[in-house]
C-alpha cells in the first residue's frame, strides 16, 4: 500500500514547477493521468529541441529517464475542441485533485477552470500554479524563476557582496515555491475535504512562496527594520565561518562553524588557535581570518579534508558536481538512486533519483516509468465508454491523439 493510493489526480502542467508538484503525488501512491495537448509539429520541434530529442525512439528513451513523467499515465486532448472539453469534463466526475499551470483564466476559456469543475465535482481539490497568483497587478505577466525570485527579494541576496546578483538554477521558485508548496496545498485540502466533505481552490504563486522561504529574513525586515544584504548575511557569504573554500586540487569545501564550538573544533582541527577568538570579527580582522584559511585550504585536497575532519565534530561537507552527488555511498546507502527496469528502450534499465519523502509503512515508489504524449489516449477513452471506432473517429478529427 501506498500513502495516496486510490486518489486521482489530473495534471494539466506543461512546466517543471507543477509537473513536480504531481510528481510528488505520484511517488506517493496518487494515479495521476497527464492530460497533454496533442503533439503538433510546432510543439513537437520545440520539445525536441530543449530536450535534445531526435526522433521517436529518443522520445521514449527521454520519458523513461525523465522523472517529472513517471509514474503517470498520457491522455492528449484537443481542449479547443468542444468534444474534448466533454471528455476532461468526463475525467474530471471522479477526480480527487486537478493540477494546473497556465496563467490565469487560460483553462476558464477551455472549459476546464475550477468553476466549471467544481461544478461536475463539488469534492474536487484544484490547484493552480502560477508565477505571481490568480489576481493582483502581475497575475497576468509571464515570467520564469529568475523572474519570481527577482520579485521576492531571494535573487538580490545571492552572489558576491560587490558583484552582481548571481543566478542560480531554477530551483528555489519553480520546484520548491511552486512544486513542493502546490503539494503540501493539494495534501491540506485533502485533509480538509475528509472533516467538510468538500474540495477547495488552492492558489499557489510561485514568487510568495520564496517569500515565505525568507520568513526568517523577512521577520527582521518588519519587527526591526534590518534588512540583508547580498553577500553580507552570515549564511550568504558574509562569515567566514559560512562559506565555501578552494583546495589544493582546485574543488571547494563548504563549512559551516556556526556555533561558537563548531568554530573551536575547526580552528583547533586545523592548527589554526590563533583565529579562536576572533569568530565574528569584522574589518580588516574579519578579512584576515578569511584569508588565514582561504590559505589553510589550499594545503589539502577536499577529500583529504573531509577525511581529516568529518569526524571532528564540525559542520563541512564536499562541494559536489551532480554526478559525485548521485554516486556518494551515503546517497547510495539512503536509496536515492534507483535502477528501474525499462523494456522500452535499448538498454534495457535507467536510473533514476528516489523520492526523498520516506515514510515506513507506505513508502513511495516507482510503478512505472514516463509516458509519451497520448500512450494511453485510447486505454483511457475506453474506461470512459467509448468503442474503438468512435476513438478512432475522434482521432482522425483530431479531438484526441
Amino acid at each position: 500500500m501506498q500513502a495516496l493510493e486510490g486518489i486521482k489526480v489530473l495534471d494539466l502542467c506543461r512546466n517543471a514547477p507543477g509537473m513536480f508538484c504531481t510528481t510528488v503525488l505520484a511517488d506517493l501512491g496518487a494515479d495521476v493521468l497527464m492530460v497533454e495537448r496533442p503533439m503538433d509539429e510546432a510543439r513537437s520541434a520545440y520539445e525536441k529541441l530543449v530536450a535534445g530529442i531526435d526522433g521517436e525512439e529518443d522520445e521514449r528513451r527521454h520519458a523513461a529517464f525523465n522523472v517529472l513523467q513517471r509514474n503517470k499515465r498520457s491522455i492528449a486532448l484537443n481542449l479547443k475542441e468542444p468534444e474534448a472539453q466533454q471528455i476532461f469534463h468526463k475525467l474530471a466526475e471522479p477526480a480527487d485533485v486537478v493540477v494546473e499551470g497556465f496563467r490565469p483564466g487560460v483553462l476558464d476559456r477551455l472549459g476546464a477552470g475550477y468553476e466549471k469543475v467544481r461544478s461536475i465535482n463539488p469534492r474536487v481539490v484544484y490547484c493552480s500554479v502560477s508565477g505571481y497568483g490568480q489576481d493582483g497587478l502581475y497575475s497576468q505577466m509571464a515570467g520564469h524563476d529568475i523572474n519570481y525570485i527577482s520579485f521576492a527579494g531571494a535573487l538580490g541576496l545571492i552572489g558576491e557582496q560587490d558583484g552582481r546578483p548571481a543566478i542560480p538554477l531554477n530551483l528555489i521558485a519553480d520546484y520548491a515555491g511552486g512544486g513542493l508548496c502546490g503539494a503540501v496545498g493539494i495534501l491540506s485540502a485533502l485533509m480538509a475535504r475528509e472533516k467538510t466533505g468538500s474540495g477547495q481552490y488552492v492558489d499557489i504563486a510561485m514568487s510568495e512562496g520564496v517569500l515565505y522561504m525568507l520568513s526568517g529574513l523577512v521577520s527582521d525586515v518588519l519587527s526591526r527594520g534590518i534588512s540583508a544584504e547580498r553577500g553580507g548575511n552570515r549564511l550568504n557569504g558574509g562569515a567566514p565561518y559560512y562559506n565555501v573554500y578552494r583546495t589544493k586540487d582546485d574543488k571547494y569545501f563548504s563549512v559551516a562553524a556556526i556555533e561558537p564550538w563548531f568554530w573551536e573544533n575547526l580552528c583547533r582541527a586545523m592548527g589554526l588557535e590563533d583565529l579562536l577568538p576572533h569568530q565574528d570579527a569584522t574589518g580588516e580582522k574579519k578579512a584576515e581570518v578569511e584569508q588565514a584559511l582561504a590559505e589553510a585550504f589550499l594545503a589539502k585536497t577536499r577529500d583529504e579534508w573531509f577525511e581529516a575532519l568529518k569526524d571532528a565534530n564540525i559542520s563541512v561537507g564536499k562541494v559536489y558536481s551532480l554526478q559525485e552527488a548521485l554516486d556518494d555511498p551515503h546517497a547510495q546507502q539512503r536509496g536515492m538512486v534507483l535502477e528501474i527496469e525499462a523494456s522500452t528502450i535499448p538498454e534495457g534499465k535507467v536510473r533514476q533519483v528516489a523520492t526523498s519523502i520516506h515514510l515506513s509503512d507506505t513508502p513511495g515508489q516507482v510503478r512505472h516509468l514516463g509516458s509519451v504524449t497520448g500512450q494511453h489516449t485510447s486505454k483511457v477513452l475506453e474506461e470512459l465508454g467509448f468503442d474503438a471506432a468512435s476513438v478512432a473517429d475522434l482521432q482522425r478529427r483530431q479531438v484526441v491523439q
